[in-house]
């Protein structure tokens, strides 16, 4: 009966018990095996007095071992029908499989996949010799199987859990029949044996006393086995507490309707969640989108509407304390400009590289660290405070920090495509100083334009403004006004040049801008930042032409189309460019 079922353990303890003596020969087999396991128990003297020495005290074991259990073994089948023929194992598994290995493959996992080990083992540990075949591998074997032998493979895990549970039980009992019950229940056991030993104390109390210098009662030794056994007993029982109440929390959140289990079942998540599995193996819910949303609402100003955002300041309150940061900014630009001095290549990080190399590099890598920060969350409102322009809500340092920040990649793409383009031929013409400088102080007044159009003009004040866009426009303004270069070199075709007309280009752009802005169509483009841009850059190149310094500042350093041997008179982009992949990479070999 035990063997059929354990929790019929008991009762065969009993019809073993009413039997006081049987013939050796007539004894059956459940009976042996339990009266050899008794008799194999260790017996154990107690350490009280001389009046118990007589009795029998069993050492029960803390952890009781579970006696050795041969390894069961497993006869694997053929498919149904039959062996499969090398070309379909070619066609499942790929060229790399043996005609051999793949029957045997697929006999494993049509195995476990009728006996219900499928959800047990899942598709690794095929054994030693399938080693080499990885995971993808398998499953397309097991995707071939589901589609050619189609089988509940539900029912048969849970047939299969129901088997495990019952063998599982069955060991258990063997390593301990007396106690059998606190694997069931370990919190009720544990409760009652409690109990019970509560009681025998107050009886063992009162029933103490002392005899000369020997006493009545349990030894320091078996006090120190009780301790432990009551420590263990403590933890099995809080962690069984514990799964008790983690279920009952379960069954009450699915109740609700509110969350669903997950796709193995042991979480559970909202309808929307997605889950994933970790380095462990283990199923884990994906957390993104909520942190994505309570990140976003730390981002957020706070105001339900313009109205209410508007009335926590006053006009003054947004126009002053941007416009005296952006006029402090433009005068410490000029001053950069005006006394600047390139460094000694001594004191150079990259001191082969060209100053208008290293200049372009650094902004480059500026603008691309701000848009990989504004892929990490947590960073989000430190971003929307310091680093995005809101008309309506601004911040002083804003102007500045904005012209570095962009969001979205295909912004970033095409402000840095335009920024490398101009950027060499401004800074060769220009100079370190006007070259930074023009950059800085035409995106501070670009900000500020855009914040005036919002607040004085027709502009959207409750707009997030970012970008390079203002800046990249002061350059090229002031580059196509100063510039002598007459001829334009077509990439990638060989001594092929057209005309070039860099006042007439501008022309054009600032027409077309024009035109853009006039449509008042709903767009995303920050109009007035660009033309706060333009202006920056016409009015420094009007500042040189006039103090007739340009002849100063060309010489002060020599230029990546100068070290590419272009003519001062033609505009090669393509030469540029491979001068300075060249340089990064003599650079970045010698350090």
């Amino acid at each position: 009966m035990s063997l059929l079922r354990p929790s019929c353990a008991a009762l065969a303890r009993r019809l073993c018990t009413a039997q006081p003596r049987l013939d050796h020969g007539s004894r059956s087999p459940i009976l042996c095996l339990i009266q050899k396991y008794q008799h194999s128990r260790p017996q154990c003297r107690s350490f009280a007095s001389s009046f118990r020495r007589f009795a029998k005290v069993i050492d029960t074991p803390p952890n009781p071992t579970i006696p050795h259990v041969p390894k069961r073994t497993v006869r694997i089948g053929p498919l149904p029908n039959g062996r499969v023929e090398e070309g379909a194992i070619k066609r499942i598994f790929g060229s790399r499989m043996s005609a051999a290995d793949g029957n045997n493959v697929l006999r494993i996992l049509h195995h476990r996949r009728t006996a219900g080990s499928l959800a047990d083992y899942g598709v690794d540990n095929l054994g030693k010799q399938y080693a080499h075949v990885s995971r993808e591998t398998v499953m397309k074997g097991l995707e071939w199987l589901r589609e050619t032998y189609p089988i509940d493979e539900a029912r048969a895990a849970e047939d299969w859990a129901e088997r495990e549970a019952n063998r599982i039980q069955y060991e258990l009992w063997l390593a301990d029949p007396e106690t059998e019950s606190k694997y069931k229940d370990p919190a009720r056991a544990y409760r009652e044996q409690m109990e019970k030993e509560e009681k025998e104390q107050q009886q063992h109390e009162l029933d103490n006393q002392k005899i000369g210098i020997l006493h009545v009662g349990k030894s320091q030794f078996e006090r120190n086995i009780e301790e432990k056994r009551r420590a263990r007993l403590e933890e099995i029982t809080r962690k069984a507490e514990e799964k008790e109440q983690k279920e009952h929390e379960m069954e009450e959140k699915l109740a609700s309707g509110e969350w669903v289990r997950t796709p193995t079942g042991t979480q559970l998540m909202k309808p929307g969640q997605t889950t994933y599995v970790d380095v462990f193996g283990r199923e884990q819910v994906s957390r993104r989108k909520e942190e994505a949303e309570r990140y976003q609402r730390e981002s957020n100003t706070g105001f339900n509407d313009v109205e209410e955002m508007l009335s926590k300041t006053t006009l003054v309150q947004r126009l002053y304390p941007m416009s005296a940061f952006v006029l402090i900014t433009v005068l410490l630009s000029y001053g950069f400009a005006h006394y600047y001095l390139p460094p000694s290549p001594s004191y150079r990080i990259f001191p082969d590289l060209s100053p208008t190399t290293a200049t372009i590099a650094g902004l480059l890598a500026a603008n691309v660290a701000i848009a990989l920060a504004w892929r990490i969350m947590p960073l989000w409102p430190f971003l929307t405070r310091y680093f995005m322009h809101v008309p309506g809500y601004p911040r002083a340092v804003q102007s500045v920090l904005n012209v570095f920040s962009h969001v979205q990649y295909e912004h970033l793409l095409a402000n840095m495509m335009m920024l490398c383009l101009v950027g060499p031929a401004c800074h060769d013409l220009v100079g370190r100083g006007v070259f930074m400088g023009t950059y800085v102080s035409a995106g501070a007044v670009g900000t500020l334009a855009s914040l005036y159009w919002a607040n004085l003009g027709r502009g959207n004040i409750a707009a997030h403004s970012v970008g390079a866009s203002a800046a990249i426009w002061g350059i090229s303004a002031l580059y196509c006004l100063l510039t002598d270069q007459e001829k334009l070199k077509i990439p990638f075709l060989k001594d092929m040049e057209v005309a070039f007309w860099p006042k007439m280009l501008l022309a054009a752009f600032v027409v077309f801008e024009i035109g853009t802005a006039a449509k008042r169509k709903r767009t995303t483009v920050d109009h007035a930042s660009h033309f706060g841009g333009m202006a920056v850059g016409m009015g420094v190149a009007g500042y040189i032409r006039a103090t007739g310094v340009k002849e100063r500042i060309a010489v002060d350093e020599v230029g990546v189309q100068e070290r590419a041997n272009v003519d001062s008179k033609t505009v090669d982009l393509g030469a540029v460019v491979k001068q300075e992949v060249k340089e990064i990479k003599e650079s970045l070999s010698k350090k």
